[in-house]
């Protein structure tokens, strides 16, 4: 018990960290911002310590299935640093320079035409602000890249067994706290059903871009002028949500293609016993 409440209280401070460095990155957060981003990493550590102080979850997926959840961290990690460091060294004058800063800069050039989602969202972020803008589009370019090169990585991982995902030691009622209700009868068709609507919502989100910076815009601008640490949650979270549905849909797939192997090797044994049997 002991072990587990140390290991809970270690992530509720990487997350609380997570949570806490856009605000420090970024020099022109204000004393507000910064009291609310607290408020946030203190939920934030709660949340963890009460899910990873059980030895059952409630609510967390695959808390078994390590590193599954240490790869979304890691993700929503490099998705939160990728834009505050772009946006803040743009606010400090100084000029974006290296491999990154060259594929946001190529990439936002491809990505920037009419009724573009990446052109859209990075027109409403930055309001009038030119200079602003262009940065916002880069940095949602590269948080693009970096989300389809971790989705690619964790695709490939799995399909080729390099990460033996949901094999004969994959716990699912431990795994997927949510299902708990369903029988393993109708378990496969479940996860393929789960699979299938993760990859639906993953598809959508991107198009929803415009309607998420609208809404920030409203909520939590100031006179229609959003802080840099708020355009670099905005970012953050409308590059993320789509990966982390991919990567889900791709996990339930495996489990359901491993089920679906176990019930047929038990459906042959069964016959086999049968046959046996008989004779």
């Amino acid at each position: 018990m002991i072990l587990r409440l140390t290991g809970a209280a270690v992530r509720a401070v990487v997350v609380a960290i997570l949570v806490m460095l856009p605000a420090f990155l970024l020099s022109e957060t204000s004393q507000s911002a910064l009291e609310f981003t607290r408020i946030l990493a203190t939920i934030g550590a709660v949340f963890v310590i009460y899910e990873y102080g059980f030895p059952t979850p409630s609510v967390i997926e695959f808390r078994f299935a390590a590193p599954y959840n240490r790869i979304r961290y890691l993700l929503m990690l490099a998705l939160t640093l990728a834009p505050a460091y772009l946006i803040s060294t743009v606010l400090d004058g100084n000029v974006l320079t290296g491999i990154f800063a060259s594929i946001a800069i190529n990439g936002f050039a491809v990505l920037d035409f009419a009724y573009s989602p990446v052109a859209i969202v990075a027109d409403t972020l930055a309001g009038s602000d030119w200079a602003l803008r262009e940065v916002v589009g880069q940095a949602i370019t590269l948080n693009i890249v970096i989300s389809l090169s971790c989705v690619l990585a964790f695709c490939g991982a799995i399909f080729s067994n390099l990460w033996r995902f949901g094999d004969g030691n994959f716990n699912m009622w431990l795994n997927m706290p949510t299902y708990k209700s369903y029988d393993m009868t109708s378990l496969h068709k479940r996860l393929v059903n789960s699979a299938f609507a993760s990859m639906l919502v993953a598809f959508l989100i991107p198009l929803f871009g415009p309607i998420i910076a609208d809404i920030a815009i409203v909520w939590i601008s100031n006179d229609g002028v959003l802080a840099p640490i708020s355009i670099t949650w905005v970012i953050a979270f409308w590059t993320y949500l789509p990966a982390i549905y991919v990567m889900r849909a791709v996990a339930l797939a495996k489990v359901a293609l491993h089920h679906k192997d176990e019930d047929k090797k038990k459906t042959e044994q069964r016959q086999t016993d049968e046959f046996i049997m008989r004779l």
